[in-house]
Order: C-alpha cells, then structure tokens, then sequence
C-alpha cells in the first residue's frame, strides 16, 4: 500500500516529515519544468508523477493535520527550499546550448577569431548601430560554458553588448 499512515507518525516528526516531501516536490518540479521547455516528453512525464506523488503526500499530511501550525510553516518552507534546490541542481547539469549575441564596435574580428580559437561556433555579420559601423557576432556555446566565454569576451571588449539566449534545438551548421 503506497502512502503515509500520518496517525502513526509522532507530532514532533511530522513537519520534518511534510517539509522534506514539499523540499522534494518542488525540487522535481523544478527540474520537470525545464524537461518541458527543453522538449524532453518522457522524462518530464516521468517527473511529473514524481512530482504529483510527493505533493499529494505532503499536502494530505498537512490538511489532515491542520492543529500543528508548525506543519503548514514545514510546507511553505519547503515549497521555498525545493525552488533554491532545484534551481541549483539544474544550473550544475546546464545542459544544452545558449546562443550569445555580441555586438562590437571596435574589435568583432579578435572577438571572432579568439571566440572559434576556443572551438565555438561563430558567425560574424557587419551591422550598422547609432555610433556607426558595428560586428553582430552569433556564438553557439554548451551552457555551461556562457559564463567563462562572456568573461573571455568582455575581457576583449569591455564594451561589447552582450545577451544570451538557451537554444532548445540546433541543427545542421559548421559542427554537423
């Protein structure tokens, strides 16, 4: 039988016990929204009925425990818990591509050859900004390389404007 008979469970453990399965729910919930941005359908379903387990468990021990104020203030600080958590885990897997746009007034060709050198992909386009001529450069970088390369690139041009987008698909291009 799948469940928590909440009777038999101590006062003083019960909300360690709803704050762990809230910490866990939405830890999962976190990581199954972004499988469904990333268009990642099997694994975000298998995610989701985690997820939803856990919830019904956790909010079945609240409400059917509502006497205990410390269980409702276990739930809120897990649903905030498992947000912080679940964001950590999915920036330490970053997978996938970004997509860095970086507009250059003075030095798109160093930031094109130094951005390649590196084994990004890169495509230079000669653009036409408020001060005159400018380089449009388009750079694919694995995610978890967005914060090293904005570094390398602003290190060359500490004025380069520069913005990152997460790409959830590539196709075809140099590396294909």
């Amino acid at each position: 039988m799948v469940g928590i008979s909440w009777a038999n469970i101590p006062d003083v453990y019960l909300p360690l016990i709803i704050y762990g399965l809230r910490t866990f729910d939405l830890t999962v919930a976190t990581l199954r929204m972004l499988l469904v941005v990333r268009g990642r359908k099997k694994l975000a379903w298998v995610f989701g009925f985690i997820q939803s387990a856990s919830f019904i468990l956790g909010i079945v021990g609240v409400l059917g425990n509502l006497q205990n104020p410390l269980n409702l203030i276990a739930y809120a600080a897990g649903f905030a818990t498992g947000n912080v958590i679940g964001i950590t885990i999915e920036a330490k897997l970053a997978p996938g591509q970004s997509l860095l746009r970086i507009i250059s007034s003075r030095m798109g060709a160093l930031l094109t050859e130094s951005l390649r050198s590196f084994g990004h992909g890169v495509t230079e386009v000669p653009g036409h900004g408020m001060g005159g001529t400018v380089s449009l450069i388009y750079c694919y970088v694995p995610r978890r390389e967005v914060n090293s390369t904005k570094v390398e690139i602003l290190t060359l041009d500490p004025e380069a404007f520069v913005t990152v987008q997460n790409v959830r698909q590539m196709r075809g291009g140099w590396w294909a």
